[in-house]
């Protein structure tokens, strides 16, 4: 049979918006780093990820859900749903769950945005912003951070009437700032009630400052506010993808219109329900990241490096140098960091903490190749 070959005819159908959508890079896994490089260790701190192995009480709850992974999930989650609702005492009709906040920043991006929306964000930032605001077409607006915060009073001044959406995170990525209470409050204040803000806080567990605010008590006090969190970070489960988004239930009635059905699988949803569950696992994953912090800071202090105070579970530092070269260099001694330059910070480096071991192999190539 004779070969056709494809013709550029389907281009057609292609939305422009496509063209602007510059695919999402993810770090390389540890298996393909040892396969390219022969490297028998490999410490991967560029994720973000919970360095702990994942709870007992999740591998439990993984092992007897297997035997029912050929049939459907439950497409609303309501088992997962109570356990969730009862650990943040909220109604059921304030709480939407799904693939991770990722694929909830798709379903908000579906719901309220077009091509005459306009979405502020603040620069640098989580990438996905940009990503779900080119795909529906809209206009962005770039409010550039200060001093490795949020600029609240630019992207305040940015608002016109074309202004639809907002994303603030806290704590920042690629920082680890926060927006204190105060900051928050003032804010939402200023802010026309016909702009929804997102609030994401993905590393909220991690967080230990008394003046960071818990986003959700701004929702029950009536402000267009929607607050994403996940179990990716603090509850290490980023393999099952798993994320929830918290709400007044008018808008997450509109959110549940667009979202996929059967939306967390199976697997998700039992690992979510043992891990809220496994109250032990969390303190030790804040304690080791607390302790972690503690590490680093001081090496960085050692050896003069500035670095930024982080409530997260990483640590932003200004290497001085090329941090790309540095990246690959790191690499081919077997640990994984976030170069700067694609995060919007030329000459610093983003390092998850990880265990101590992992963290002490990190300062010693790290001071191997800065010499």
């Amino acid at each position: 049979m004779e070969e056709k070959k494809l013709s550029k005819g389907w281009k057609k159908s292609l939305r422009d918006e496509i063209d602007q959508i510059q695919p999402y890079i993810p770090g390389k896994p540890i298996s393909e780093v040892k396969a390219e490089l022969g490297l028998k260790e490999v410490i991967k701190l560029a994720s973000n990820e919970n360095p702990l192995p994942v709870s007992q009480k999740v591998k439990k709850a993984l092992k007897e859900e297997m035997d029912s992974i050929n049939l459907y999930p439950d497409g609303a989650s309501r088992k997962f749903k109570k356990v969730l609702c009862e650990h943040l005492n909220l109604d059921n009709e304030m709480v939407a769950v799904g693939n991770g906040s990722d694929g909830l920043i798709k379903v908000i991006g579906e719901t309220f945005l077009n091509n005459n929306s306009q979405v502020i964000i603040s620069y640098p930032s989580f990438v996905e912003y940009k990503f779900i605001a080119n795909l529906m077409g809209s206009d962005i607006i770039r409010v550039w951070t200060k001093d490795y915060q949020q600029n609240l009073a630019g992207i305040q001044n940015a608002v016109s009437s074309r202004t639809n959406m907002i994303f603030l995170t806290s704590p920042d990525n690629p920082t680890g700032s926060i927006i204190k209470r105060n900051e928050l409050e003032k804010f939402l204040k200023k802010i026309p009630d016909d702009v929804l803000v997102i609030l994401d806080q993905a590393y909220y567990e991690y967080v230990q400052d008394e003046d960071y605010v818990d986003g959700i008590e701004y929702i029950k006090k009536g402000y267009p506010l929607i607050v994403l969190r996940t179990f990716s970070k603090a509850y290490g489960l980023a393999g099952l993808r798993l994320g929830y988004a918290v709400a007044d239930p008018e808008i997450i009635g509109s959110l549940m219109k667009a979202r996929d059905p059967f939306n967390v699988n199976r697997l998700a949803q039992a690992a979510g329900r043992a891990v809220l569950n496994d109250k032990k696992f969390l303190e030790q994953t804040i304690e080791n990241n607390e302790q972690g912090k503690k590490f680093l800071y001081n090496e960085f202090e050692k050896m003069g490096m500035d670095y930024v105070p982080t409530e997260a579970n990483f640590i932003l530092v200004n290497v001085k140098t090329n941090s790309g070269e540095l990246f690959e260099n790191m690499l081919k001694k077997g640990v994984i960091i976030r170069p700067g330059k694609p995060l919007g910070y030329p000459g610093h480096i983003r390092v998850t903490i990880g265990l101590p071991e992992e963290n002490k192999k990190f300062i010693k190539v790290l001071k191997e190749e800065l010499k």
